[in-house]
């Protein structure tokens, strides 16, 4: 049987993308390799979304190119966002490349795969409808593309305008992934808060989508918090399946960078939701992407960051320096920070969200809460791995376990970034 191997870089959405790629492979025979050496087919997934995203990614690319060299017959596809951004210009610094696929071409990947590997007419195998998971855990994307523009942000120039898939789509999508396991679903998309198809928003479709018998848990990223609406949180706040974390990017903490950057919201407006949030959900998780070194933020507009990070007190953040990328606005601007500076404002940044987890999660030790058993590990004791109901990892040392199961557990210690727990018997 022919084998392909993956290596994706980037979000949960590429993570989502190779999956569906993968399971077009499978209807037509192919089986996952845990190695690219002897694989027929290597399917890379790229990011645009930082520099150092597609320098890794050029760097691998290029290792497989090399490497086909003994491998007669093996193919290389390039997928995702650098593959839309630079398309056929990649295979002219990589010549092994065989295929690209840009996201945009997401929207019809059947046709791209049937175009190179033809299903058979005759497969009737009910099986090859959805492969089977290896966890309990999996992504649905709701939508793809975003109308913001950010200033920083190569997104909407590399997977386009909104779309919101329909909804009896996510709904037979969820259905078939409870089918074979699943238990907990998070919904995907550039901006999820928009999401909109013939009268279902986003907090219509997380209450259907939350009456789904077999289905344990939902979660859903990435939120703007323009479009955050109090009745979002009420849906989440009233469902015992919706994870208890929001993740909400802010981005920077000084309206004037917020201004430049495009972000549609001031500093003030954040707070304000924030306080909303936390109000209707006590025990909330909030985590946030947090990108510093902006072009032309000083000092004091970085500080104005750092309050409002010690301010909300999130469980722990997405933080980076900016890097420019090509073609959007924010390339145009002027770089008056030195790499050293931005740096430095990251470094101070990421230690006082690390002091804030391990405070965050040293205040959890303690107390009681449900656990919902996702793998186990294959080193060191072998405890049990799972998450809270919000976003903290959690290990337990426990027999007659299996994955999808939910538990009571006690938090007994923590590592700082990992709560150790103990099962309570019911």
């Amino acid at each position: 049987m022919p084998s392909v191997y993956f290596q994706t870089f980037g979000c949960q959405m590429n993570t989502a993308d190779s999956d569906t790629i993968h399971q077009l492979l499978s209807q037509r025979g192919f089986v996952l390799n845990d190695s690219h050496i002897n694989s027929d087919l290597i399917v890379v997934n790229t990011c645009s979304v930082r520099e150092a995203a597609e320098k890794r990614a050029r760097a691998r690319i290029s290792e497989f190119a090399n490497g086909k060299k003994n491998h007669q017959g093996q193919k290389l596809w390039v997928t995702g966002c650098m593959a839309e951004r630079l398309g056929d210009a990649l295979i002219l610094d990589i010549p092994g490349i065989d295929l690209i696929i840009g996201a945009k071409q997401m929207e019809r990947i059947d046709d791209v795969v049937e175009s190179q590997f033809p299903k058979c007419q005759d497969d009737d195998n009910p099986s090859a409808s959805i492969f089977q998971k290896t966890t309990v855990t999996d992504f649905v994307p709701i939508m793809r593309g975003c109308d913001n523009y950010c200033a920083y942000c190569v997104v909407p120039y590399v997977r386009g305008r909104e779309m919101s898939v329909p909804y009896d789509t996510i709904e037979s999508t969820v259905k078939q992934k409870v089918d074979a396991g699943i238990k907990e679903i998070t919904f995907l998309g550039q901006n999820v808060n928009s999401y909109s198809h013939d009268g279902i928003d986003f907090p219509e479709l997380l209450s259907r989508m939350a009456s789904i018998s077999g289905l344990e848990r939902i979660r859903f990223t990435t939120s703007h918090p323009k479009d955050c609406t109090e009745r979002l949180v009420d849906v989440m706040a009233s469902s015992p399946k919706i994870a208890t974390h929001f993740h909400l990017p802010f981005q920077a903490g000084a309206d004037r960078v917020l201004s430049l950057m495009n972000r549609k919201y001031t500093s003030s407006h954040y707070r304000k939701l924030i306080d909303m949030i936390k109000k209707r959900i006590p025990d909330v998780d909030l985590t946030a992407d947090i990108l510093v070194g902006f072009p032309s933020e000083t000092d004091a507009e970085f500080r104005e960051t750092l309050s409002l990070v010690k301010d909300v007190r999130f469980t722990t953040a997405f933080m980076f320096a900016y890097s420019p990328r090509e073609g959007t606005a924010a390339a145009a601007m002027p770089e008056e920070i030195s790499k050293a500076e931005k740096m430095a404002r990251l470094a101070e940044l990421i230690a006082l969200q690390t002091e804030i987890t391990r405070e965050i999660y040293e205040k959890t030790v303690g107390r009681e809460f449900e656990v919902l058993i996702t793998d186990r590990q294959q080193k060191r004791d072998m405890a049990w791995m799972g998450q809270d109901r919000g976003c903290k990892r959690v290990l337990i040392s426990c027999e007659n376990a299996v994955a999808g199961m939910i538990f009571n557990v006690r938090a007994v210690r923590s590592s700082g970034m990992t709560l150790i727990a103990e099962r309570i018997e019911s």
